[in-house]
């Protein structure tokens, strides 16, 4: 394998930015886009690369390879980057499982339990040992596309968290990752990771509580410049001691998002709120069917609730918001969401849940 080679797997904004900056730095990338978004690549595969502009490396970004043919993106690749929406996980690890051996690595950027998703497809499907799996809580970038060639970084997102899966791989991964990303640091399991993403508790409510306006604004509003009022923080509040309270249970260190947003930024969260996020924060939501809601609820709200009701936990704020935000898009969120069960993980007390998360 030729160690300076990564695979960037999905060329939305977070893909261009991983790919553009990546490449700036020195590495080989094969950017991969599913067959049915060629459209997304057609533009780059003329021009042979990415124009990026902003808070990262900037300047023309030549590619090693542009396809939408997984066999070729990824072979005899060492590190394969995850950037898609989490909720392509199980189509790319159906994709992955027969093209991918041992000393490969998939980090999946951000993870949000997904990396739970790609260890039991590749179980199920025979993969053999030695293909490193693991995720972290976000992207690193605040990023845009501003064209169908070029992407703008907005802000880098902080120090980021990572975690694999067994756990028992913790500091290789970490070593591996830190070749693209020095800001980041291990939690104990990918549970961790996973519940502690902050869009889990930032983006849902908030937008729920700000969908008159969102409707009524059609394209003039931004989350991060109305949305958090006091009283939809009381709300974000509620849903934050009822993630602690699961921290808790399953035996994690029980930090608040606000102080886990002041480890990643080295500020005070209400600066980092209502200053940095006032200024860059990206604008939009403008409809119900945003990302807001169609990613984070069934993949992060569903996850972080369902490990509640598995161990009796109270989570009566999770769950108002879920419900609330299925009627307004006509979903069963928790029917179609990532739940312990489909993780093959439902019959596990706490004690044979970290077990296996540790390996």
């Amino acid at each position: 394998m030729n160690e300076k080679t990564v695979a960037v797997i999905g060329a939305g904004n977070g893909g261009f930015a991983t790919a553009a900056d990546l490449a700036l730095a020195g590495w080989n990338i094969h950017l991969f886009e599913l067959p049915r978004f060629r459209g997304n690549i057609a533009p780059i595969l003329e021009k042979g690369g990415i124009e990026i502009t902003g808070a990262a490396r900037t300047g023309f970004a030549k590619l090693a390879k542009i396809t939408t043919d997984i066999k070729e993106a990824v072979h005899e690749v060492p590190h394969i980057l995850i950037t898609m929406q989490a909720l392509a996980h199980e189509e790319i690890a159906k994709m992955l499982a027969p093209n991918v051996k041992p000393g490969q690595a998939i980090f999946l950027i951000p993870g949000s339990g997904g990396s739970l998703v790609f260890a039991k497809i590749f179980r199920e499907k025979g993969v053999k040992d030695g293909v490193e799996i693991s995720e972290v809580i976000t992207l690193p970038y605040g990023s845009r596309k501003t064209s169908p060639t070029n992407v703008n970084i907005t802000r880098m997102l902080g120090k980021n968290f990572i975690a694999a899966i067994p756990s028992k791989d913790n500091e290789k991964v970490l070593k591996r990752f830190q070749q693209f990303y020095s800001k980041v640091s291990l939690m104990s399991n990918v549970l961790e990771v996973a519940i502690n993403n902050p869009n889990i508790i930032l983006h849902p409510a908030a937008t729920m509580l700000s969908i008159a306006r969102i409707e009524f604004a059609k394209g003039d509003f931004g989350l991060y410049q109305e949305g958090f009022s006091p009283s939809v923080m009381k709300v974000l509040e509620a849903l934050d001691q009822e993630l602690m309270a699961i921290q808790r249970v399953l035996g994690l260190s029980v930090m608040s998002y606000k102080k886990l947003f002041e480890l990643r930024y080295e500020k005070p969260f209400e600066e980092h709120l209502y200053g940095t996020m006032l200024k860059h924060g990206s604008r939009g939501p403008t409809d119900v069917k945003t990302r807001y809601i169609t990613e984070d609820v069934p993949i992060g709200m569903i996850l972080t609730a369902s490990i509640g009701q598995q161990f009796g936990i109270p989570i009566p704020t999770y769950h108002s918001i879920i419900h609330l935000c299925g009627l307004m898009n006509g979903v069963d969120y928790w029917k179609e969401g990532r739940t312990l069960e489909k993780l093959g993980l439902s019959k596990m007390g706490v004690k044979e849940l970290n077990q296996y998360l540790e390996g």
